[in-house]
């Protein structure tokens, strides 16, 4: 009998541990999302991506100070990469980069882990 209470543990805690990576790496991407909305109102009000960091996002979008491992990797007047890295066991790093034609990508990596599919992409 103890020894299936103790196979049963196992497994609930396995399944327990996957469903929390789960979470973390959808808080990752929610975050990185949610910076890229302050990082456009941060253009709209100076109309220029330029001096945009950490500190500002956090100011115009206050959920963002419990962001996982937000990072504002380059701002110039018109294009940005932000960052944020997940909690997980397994980190994921989840990017979003802006370029000066408009175009938005959003990459993540380790592909095929956790919340990064085969593509890299999001």
């Amino acid at each position: 009998m103890l020894i299936i209470i103790g196979i049963l543990a196992a497994i609930s805690i396995a399944a327990f541990t996957r469903q929390q990576n789960k979470a973390h790496d959808a808080d990752a991407k929610t975050a990185a999302r949610s910076a890229q909305t302050a990082m456009e109102t941060y253009f709209v009000d100076h109309r220029s991506y330029a001096g945009a960091d950490k500190a500002e996002l956090e100011q115009l979008q206050p959920s963002l100070r419990d962001a996982p491992g937000l990072a504002v990797k380059s701002a110039t007047s018109n294009e940005y990469e932000l960052e944020t890295t997940s909690t997980s066991t397994q980190a994921i790093v989840f990017n979003v980069r802006r370029l000066a034609t408009g175009t938005v990508s959003r990459t993540c990596s380790p592909a095929n882990s956790g919340g990064c599919g085969s593509g890299s992409t999001w």
